[in-house]
């Protein structure tokens, strides 16, 4: 009876003295980020009869709610009342191709730079095929940059076209009025 309540109290010991078990270590490597986050579109373009041409960046912010499906690496994304589940993919970005040439969105060595990766299987990635109001049948991507923040796309094809929007994920902390115009850095609360 000794040794097992021995070999407990050494473990807990060693628990209280790394910071964590090795249990513990492993489940936080795939953690990612989950609560309230301001989303911004900040870019796009559609594609029409073989022609480019870039979408007005929209620089207003929404709010989005992101946590993880119970016993998955899926998350869910709440917005407006709606609630999307998406689905991890199993080999990152690495999964989902996208041809940012001629655009303004992000290409694939911009995002390793972001997340501070080598490779796109290494970009935590989820995706989901929806119906977006106004839009139809849309493809949802989302992908991780670092702990605190996300970029996506949205991909529609309304008749004869493909529409592609970028987006922005950002959890913000503290006091930082600044939701109501990013740009005007005028303001006092944007010369601290």
């Amino acid at each position: 009876m000794f040794r097992p309540l021995l070999a407990l109290l050494a473990a807990v010991l060693l628990a209280l003295t790394t910071g964590h078990s090795p249990a513990w270590s492993e489940a936080r490597k795939k953690d990612v980020a989950v609560g309230d986050f301001k989303i911004v579109n900040t870019g796009g373009f559609v594609e029409e009869d073989g022609l480019r041409r870039s979408l007005a960046t929209d620089t207003s912010m929404g709010t989005v709610k992101l946590s993880r499906v119970p016993g998955t690496n899926d998350i869910r994304l709440e917005i407006g009342g709606s609630s999307i589940e998406l689905f991890s993919m199993k080999k990152g970005l690495a999964t989902f191709f996208w041809n940012p040439e001629d655009t303004n969105l992000l290409h694939g060595n911009d995002i390793l730079n972001l997340a501070a990766k080598n490779s796109l299987e290494d970009v935590s990635a989820w995706a989901a095929r929806i119906d977006w109001p106004d839009l139809g049948k849309v493809t949802l991507v989302l992908f991780n940059y670092d702990p605190g923040s996300y970029g996506g796309f949205l991909i529609s094809n309304p008749p004869e076209k493909t529409v592609v929007r970028q987006m922005e994920f950002h959890q913000l902390h503290g006091p930082r009025h600044r939701a109501d115009n990013l740009f005007n850095y005028n303001r006092p609360e944007h010369r601290r």
